[in-house]
């Protein structure tokens, strides 16, 4: 095994970021108001997300993922272009959530392969607050609760010295972290609310208000965010 560190187009008018996106985002998917951005440029969200997506699972209240509704999202296009690229260089996401009951099912896998059956290496977050790989990486703080939850993570921040930095923090709480000496794998694969693989690990009743992508940030900025 190879160790591992874990949206037709519309051009953003004027030269500069349109309003609606968050200062310092490379990415983001506001599934509330229906602002899709990435790779440059506002999209729509068939462009973006495909696999298993279905588009009838967004409302007002955000894009719904649980077992029932057969929702299974796959990053697409430039979405998963600007994931690709961020996570080689090191990243931060942020997930704004409403979940119907505690939280519970992945938030997000991150892979070499198309599934958790096949993947070689994977990074995966738990929306209950814990982020883990096939290798050493295990760490988190634990989400409990339904109700809105704000959840951000660094992933594959290079510290220095040949170590990457990777960091969570959640609903305005101070981040924790843990440092790995592994380089990252290659990604091909962005799955998020599930991990390919039925709906054993399907998020459990969550509306995905947003996703958000940055370039890393360090674990004192995390809290902020959330």
């Amino acid at each position: 095994m190879i160790p591992i560190g874990i949206m037709a187009s519309q051009a953003s008018g004027g030269g500069g970021s349109p309003p609606e996106l968050p200062d310092g985002a490379t990415a983001f998917l506001d599934f509330v108001n229906g602002f899709y951005y990435a790779g440059g440029s506002t999209q729509a969200i068939s462009a973006l997300l495909g696999g298993g997506f279905n588009s009838g699972a967004i409302s007002g209240s955000g894009m719904r993922i649980t077992p029932s509704n057969g929702n299974a999202p796959k990053a697409t296009g430039d979405f998963l272009a600007d994931l690709t690229a961020g996570l080689a260089a090191g990243c931060t996401i942020l997930f704004a959530l409403n979940c119907n009951n505690s939280p519970g099912g992945f938030l997000a896998f991150i892979a070499d392969g198309a599934n958790y059956d096949v993947a070689d290496n994977a990074i995966i977050a738990s929306v209950g607050g814990y982020i883990e790989d096939y290798n050493e990486l295990g760490f988190g703080d634990s989400v409990t609760g339904s109700g809105l939850h704000k959840e951000a993570m660094t992933l594959n921040r290079d510290a220095g010295g040949g170590d990457y930095e990777y960091a969570w923090s959640k609903d305005g709480g101070a981040a924790v972290t843990q440092t790995v000496t592994y380089t990252p794998f290659a990604v091909d694969t962005v799955l998020i609310g599930h991990d390919g693989v039925g709906t054993g690990n399907t998020l459990n009743d969550v509306y995905v208000q947003s996703i958000t992508l940055y370039p890393a940030k360090l674990p004192t900025d995390l809290p902020a965010l959330t």
